[in-house]
Order: C-alpha cells, then sequence, then structure tokens
C-alpha cells in the first residue's frame, strides 16, 4: 500500500496512530528460512519468522519519506507483532540478515515493481474494512 502510494505521490495512509509495532522481516531472509525447513531432518515442527525486532510503523513511514494521514484503528488489531525467534535460530542456524533499515532501502530501489499494485486511500480502505467494522462491533453488542 505505502509504496504505490508514494509512487503516485499520495500521503501514506496510517491505520492507527503509527505507534504499533511489526516485525517486518526482509523477503531473502525468509526464503533462507524456507529453504533451511526445506533442507532440514528436523520434521513435524514449527517456528516463528521475524525479524525479532519490531518496527513502529510511523518509523516505516519516516524511512519511506513523505506525508501521512492517519486513520482509525481498526478493532482487534495489534498494537505489537514480535515473532520469537530463538527456535528457529537454535534449530536451523537462521538469523535476519538485513536489518529494517536496509530492507526498506532495498525495496525503494526496486520501487517501479509495485507500479500497477492498488491505489489505497481513506475512502477505498473504509469501504474495504466497512463489513470488519460492522462484524467486530456486533460481536461486542452479544
Amino acid at each position: 500500500m505505502f509504496l504505490r502510494q508514494k509512487l503516485a505521490g499520495r500521503p501514506f495512509t496510517v491505520v492507527g496512530d503509527g505507534t504499533q509495532t511489526r516485525d517486518f522481516v526482509f523477503v531473502t531472509d525468509v526464503a533462507d528460512a524456507f529453504l533451511r525447513a526445506a533442507e532440514t531432518t528436523i520434521s513435524g515442527q514449527f517456528w516463528n519468522l521475524g525479524a525479532g525486532r519490531p518496527q513502529s510503523v510511523n518509523r516505516l513511514v519516516e524511512l519511506l519519506h513523505g506525508d501521512v494521514i492517519y486513520i482509525p484503528k481498526r478493532p482487534g488489531e495489534p498494537d505489537c507483532t514480535w515473532a520469537d525467534v530463538g527456535k528457529i535460530g537454535r534449530d536451523l542456524a537462521w538469523t535476519p540478515r538485513v536489518d529494517f533499515k536496509e530492507g526498506v532501502r532495498r525495496v525503494l530501489a526496486d520501487i517501479e515493481y509495485w507500479r500497477d499494485a492498488p491505489l489505497w486511500d481513506p475512502t477505498s480502505i473504509a469501504t474495504a474494512t466497512a463489513r470488519w467494522f460492522d462484524a467486530l462491533s456486533s460481536e461486542g453488542r452479544r
């Protein structure tokens, strides 16, 4: 969403106040983890995958450089996602190699890939999430 907005010269639409954090992990690190999982003799296990260092959405849009519009937080949306990557590190000797800032730099270097992505704005987001808000607000009334 943010990359398409940047390409269109539009402000970034942040859901909530932007202080929520997400455990962003770069795609090459994901591919490396998948490869290690496929090649291991360990079976029947699961591993959390992330960078293990949550970043705020505000930090992401700061690195993307642009104006921001904030819209209300969606009901049920977590304030923080944070993967405990200890087990995958122990079992598969995996660790993320691309830090957050470098990952954003790499994505921006290849931003044209996002040219044909949908262009979201507060109105289209409200339309797309209306049923979500309705369903969650009716759950609260039960």
